[in-house]
């Protein structure tokens, strides 16, 4: 625990990067309604509008960052204390569990100690949205942990929970099968009606994600050709080269980056043979074939059969993974220190020492958006995504000429890529050129018309300029590539509501609540629709909802207001007013109406 803290201090001062904007930072207003929690489990986990919703379903984590923001608010040092503390449980646990499994207190402890300070694990501690790497592996060993001590309930129980955090946990049964299958000793076999709970789990949890998602795996599923071949070679090279060298890191792996070789293929399958071997071989001790299955299994979801929509390789993908590695080098590293007391001592000193200054340096990497797409420049200063990351990080900081060289030399390694526009765009438009910001916008579209992020600013540039048929297009373009895509719904609703289409209007703000039914504009739109139609009370309802989700919702208390004055309900129209001004002791549009029923009697 101690080595834990020591090793991840340093990222307890970090910011929000990366996805935590997306996954915290953007759905504070829905987190400030506990009545929201519930939907958590029939929406998937991150909606975003640069591509279609990646298919996500990891409802307990989204969970623990609505109870964060309860307790912490948008205080990040909290959040990256929760994830110190868990990785350190998940250290805890993976002791626990080894000493339970195999009796070996020196395995035990040597293969904890490798895992608590391994480099790739800084990605999945340092990042809030990683969280869900994080509980996958817990609620993983927690299951484990009960299985060994004959507790299956709550086994399946913590199966179930590792499931609902982050689907790589669908290997789990399968490691439990093959492991109680090649191993002769009675202690290590595992009951059939154990392995049935477990599989069928498992199909209950795919049949909740069908039913959330619409899919199994993802819309793109499984597939095997020669080029996908060549990508899953890569993609397992680049694993074993971070199991073995976990020093060369990078935030950000592309299909580029990892470019298949024969080199690397060779690699690939001498890896897999290997753990084969020790998984496969009757000789093989019990630490050795387990961790070589965990591996095995462990890969398969991030394999890239099922294509990632995120990236090919990332370092959090290794976190469970890394649990058979440290297994497999704790066994070795400590038959050579029975041997050799003093020399296998100091080269596990000097390995958890090189191992957490490594670790220590990555935190800091992490620390906010610049320092993290900085260092992906560095890592790989060939990738046109990093430059642009790295401009959109400068643009958002306000450092605007370092953002236009960022972007600048994205769009100049890769002309057709999309992103690069749209920061290109974005920077155009803080700088005050519009002209050349609609122009980006178009060419970042015309590069990728599935961007919906392009299309979103695109939007937005046409809607400045007064182009309001050509922004209606835009926008109704991102409800088609992404109907959860709640952002563009509302500024439909808005639209429609400007030019009293309001049954369109009403509409799409159904298909906002759909998404956030704590979203209080969205009440109040459908409170001034209900109110044009004449249907006071509906209208008085959904202000009375925005308000119960904003009490500061100013408009929506005007218009409750007005709404209580057409029914004649005068102290409660005064009521109001009277709230508004509180709030805006200025509101021209209150004191006109306080005054009028005032001298009316109202009040």
């Amino acid at each position: 625990m101690l080595i834990t803290a020591a090793v991840y201090a340093n990222s307890l001062f970090s910011g929000f990067v990366w996805d935590d904007k997306v996954l915290i930072v953007k759905k504070q207003e829905f987190f400030s309604h506990p009545e929201n929690a519930l939907s958590l489990f029939v929406l998937p986990d991150l909606t975003i509008g640069s591509k279609l919703t990646p298919p996500y379903y990891r409802p307990l984590n989204v969970l623990s960052y609505m109870l964060d923001h309860y307790l912490w608010g948008l205080h990040p040092f909290w959040y990256h204390l929760e994830n110190v503390l868990i990785h350190a449980l998940v250290v805890m646990l993976f002791y626990l569990l080894l000493m339970e499994v195999f009796e070996d207190r020196r395995l035990a402890f040597l293969a904890a100690l490798l895992f608590a300070v391994y480099p790739v694990n800084a990605e999945a501690v340092d990042a809030a949205f990683n969280r869900n790497t994080l509980f996958c592996a817990l609620f993983s060993l927690v299951s484990l942990l009960f299985l060994a001590k004959g507790k299956k309930a709550i086994s399946l129980l913590a199966y179930f929970l590792a499931l609902l955090s982050k689907e790589p946990a669908v290997v789990l049964p399968f490691f439990l099968f093959s492991f109680s299958l090649t191993m002769k000793e009675e202690r290590f076999k595992i009951k059939k009606d154990i392995l049935i709970g477990f599989f069928a789990t498992t199909a209950i949890y795919f049949m909740i994600r069908h039913f959330v998602l619409g899919v199994f795996t993802s819309k793109a599923g499984a597939g095997i050709s020669v080029s996908r071949l060549k990508l899953i070679a890569s993609v397992y090279f680049e694993h074993f080269r971070l199991f073995v060298f976990p020093f060369k890191l990078n935030a950000l792996y592309t299909e580029k980056g990892i470019s298949f070789s024969l080199l690397k293929s060779a690699g690939a399958v001498s890896g897999m043979v290997l753990l084969l071997y020790f998984s496969l071989r009757k000789k093989s001790p019990a630490p050795l074939r387990a961790g070589a299955q965990w591996i095995l299994w462990g890969l398969l979801p991030v394999s890239n059969i099922v294509k990632i929509p995120s990236a090919p390789v990332s370092e959090r993908y290794q976190y469970t993974v890394l649990f058979g590695f440290v297994l497999m080098f704790g066994y070795f590293l400590e038959r050579f220190q029975k041997r050799k007391v003093m020399a296998g001592s100091a080269l596990a000193s000097a390995l958890v020492l090189a191992f957490g200054a490594r670790t220590f340096e990555r935190n800091f990497v992490w620390h906010d958006n610049i320092s993290l797409c900085s260092s992906m420049v560095r890592s790989d200063p060939t990738n046109p995504l990093a430059h642009c990351y790295l401009g959109l990080a400068y643009e958002r900081r306000g450092m605007l000429q370092k953002a236009e060289e960022e972007c600048g030399t994205s769009q100049r390694m890769d002309p057709g890529y999309d992103d690069a526009y749209v920061c290109l765009g974005l920077v155009y438009a803080k700088q005050g050129h519009q002209m050349e910001s609609l122009q980006a916008f178009q060419r970042a579209v015309k590069a990728g018309p599935d961007n919906g992020e392009a299309h979103m600013n695109l939007a937005v540039a046409y809607m400045n300029e007064g182009r309001v048929a050509d922004a209606e297009r835009e926008f109704r373009t991102i409800t088609g590539l992404n109907p959860s895509y709640e952002g563009a719904h509302m500024d439909l609703a808005e639209l429609y509501l400007g030019q009293k289409r309001m049954s369109d209007s009403e509409r799409e703000f159904h298909a906002v609540l759909d998404q956030d039914p704590g979203n209080a504009q969205a009440h109040s739109g459908l409170g001034l629709i209900y109110a044009g139609s004449g249907n006071i009370e509906g209208a008085v309802r959904e202000f009375k909802r925005a308000l119960a989700l904003n009490p500061a919702l100013i408009d929506a208390r005007v218009n409750l207001g007005v709404a209580y004055a057409r029914e004649r309900r005068l102290e409660e129209a005064a009521e109001e007013f009277q709230n508004v001004l509180k709030l805006d002791p200025g509101n021209a549009q209150a004191l006109a109406y306080l005054n009028k029923i005032r001298a009316l009697g109202g009040q």
